[in-house]
């Protein structure tokens, strides 16, 4: 038997947090594919050489996230010269910053977009479930947050299991910590007049942050599925979801 190893951090030149998804254990005994889901930061810094590597990757869509100026100000290069699609789902339409440059609480974040952004989540859903659609990315700025609420539910749909869940977003921070990423935070922050130090709580990623959240939606809605259920995802999509992620 031949066994195939993947690395799931993968060195995609101008990204710092482009990661495969495959592997996963699910509840039912299943895993999730290799080399068919990722998720990333933004894909506005790669370079010629990194648009080749995600296009070798066979990769056919890309879900944008990120707020509609920042695709307008620096959009992903992946449109640009490929076949790929690009699909913006923003979950947000606008910056929701406070004005005196303070710093949310991530649990708060997190909370927000599970409770006011389920057609988001629904449409990212569908938008993956779609005939030709992977191998997909989803991304956002840093990979982390938006990209990292969409990918727990993505996953406890799966069935993955809760602490799989939490240990693969556990694994943005360190990543992006030292990362340009963490630094344009950085930046931000400051020109807002808070103080640039603060985004250390916006770039940290330990799995409790997740696993917080994910009781949180077990207990408010009775799991990612029932979430998305009453949200408006059908049952036939979740079906060609699990069909093609899973193995």
């Amino acid at each position: 038997m031949t066994v195939v190893s993947y690395s799931r951090i993968l060195p995609i030149e101008g990204t710092f947090n482009f990661r495969d998804l495959g592997g996963y254990p699910t509840l039912d005994g299943r895993r999730t594919r290799w080399r068919t889901m990722y998720r990333a930061d933004a894909l506005h810094r790669l370079s010629p050489a990194g648009v080749q590597s995600v296009v070798q990757l066979g990769v056919r869509s890309v879900v944008d996230l990120r707020y509609p100026a920042e695709c307008e100000q620096s959009p992903c290069m992946l449109g640009i010269d490929t076949q790929i699609e690009i699909q913006p789902i923003p979950l947000f339409e606008n910056p929701q910053r406070p004005a005196d440059g303070s710093v949310p609480e991530l649990d708060t974040i997190y909370r927000v977009i599970v409770d006011t952004r389920q057609s988001q989540l629904v449409a990212v859903l569908e938008a993956l479930a779609s005939a030709d659609s992977l191998p997909s990315v989803v991304n956002c700025t840093a990979g982390k947050d938006r990209t990292g609420v969409v990918i727990a539910v993505l996953l406890s749909v799966l069935g993955v299991e809760q602490k799989a869940i939490a240990a693969d977003y556990a694994m943005s921070g360190p990543l992006l910590l030292e990362s340009p990423v963490g630094e344009e935070v950085r930046t931000r922050i400051a020109e807002r007049g808070g103080d640039p130090l603060l985004a250390n709580r916006l770039l940290v990623s330990p799995p409790e942050y997740m696993e917080r959240l994910l009781s949180y939606v077990d207990e408010t809605y009775g799991g990612a599925e029932a979430l998305v259920t009453r949200a408006g995802l059908s049952a036939q999509h979740i079906a060609s979801l699990r069909e093609a992620l899973l193995e």
